[in-house]
């Protein structure tokens, strides 16, 4: 373990203040979740994804769509693609500004225009459609639809719309 050399100390409800900047060079952002653990006389802290918890499902959901379908497909958690039919966004990579952007905003987006997203490593440029994954009150990543020659019908919103429903009852079930 890092020493950081930030000393705090807990209140009288039990809470500490982590750092602004150790949250941001850490890409924790405000309402994220944070799992506990305890090792040995360690208290850790992990980013939590209750998507990561589900990813057999989101793969072979995933590999269905590109076994099927001329466009490709990625699935995401708040941080990074959990699945990438692409070739050049590797799984785990992490995602950029504008894709968290949607996130919070659980925005759905339709580009029947070129459009360029970036990810830690790579830029992506094609037309997209982009659904976010919003289980009971959270907001838990993005699916995105993805077509480097030409743009994606609208109707294919109800292919992401089907993939959403299935990966959130399966979490909300479980």
């Amino acid at each position: 373990m890092k020493s950081t050399g930030v000393i705090r100390k807990i209140d009288e409800l039990g809470r500490i203040v982590l750092p602004k900047e150790i949250r941001r060079n850490l890409g924790i952002r405000d309402g994220e979740n944070l799992e506990i653990f305890v090792e040995n006389d360690h208290i850790v802290l992990k980013k939590y994804s209750k998507m990561q918890d589900y990813s057999e499902i989101v793969k072979n959901l995933a590999n269905i769509v590109d076994n099927t379908y001329d466009f490709k497909i990625i699935i995401t958690d708040r941080d990074k693609a959990l699945y990438s039919g692409v070739d050049k966004i590797k799984n785990n990579q992490e995602i950029g500004e504008k894709l968290i952007k949607y996130i919070h905003n659980r925005e759905s987006v339709t580009k029947s225009v070129l459009d360029t997203y970036n990810f830690k490593e790579e830029d992506l440029t094609g037309y997209f459609l982009i659904l976010p994954i919003i289980s009971s009150i959270d907001c838990l990543g993005l699916i995105l639809l993805y077509q480097e020659s030409s743009p994606i019908p609208d109707y294919q919103m109800d292919l992401l719309k089907l993939i959403s429903s299935i990966i959130i009852n399966k979490i909300d079930i479980a």
